[in-house]
């Protein structure tokens, strides 16, 4: 049995944390787009839709992504790279394909 300590419980709420923001920043990215001068290159929708239409990919780099930086030999790294993991997956498998689903009508 795991001993889930108060540093490893911040470890994981601290990733979510940090998980939920980049989605976030991700679908307000047209107005960062915008105000940057480079809205007409970029669409947050197409970035959306491709990630929608190939999900496996997708998180496969968010994890390789977040792994990569959080590293695996740490023990407070690898719980804050599955808060994020639990943030993915739920954004690529849930939120995204009922977002299309309730765009659609």
């Amino acid at each position: 049995m795991t001993n889930l300590t108060p540093s490893t419980k911040g470890s994981f709420f601290a990733g979510i944390g940090l998980w939920v923001l980049l989605w976030a920043s991700l679908f307000k990215s047209d107005e960062i787009a915008k105000a940057a001068g480079v809205g007409r290159w970029f669409s947050s929708e197409r970035c959306l839709g491709w990630i929608h239409r190939n999900k496996s990919a997708s998180l496969l780099g968010t994890e390789v992504f977040n792994y990569g930086a959080h590293g695996i030999s740490d023990p407070l790294g690898v719980t804050f790279a599955l808060g994020g993991t639990v943030v993915n997956l739920l954004v690529i498998y849930v939120l995204l394909p009922v977002r299309a689903l309730l765009k659609r009508n």
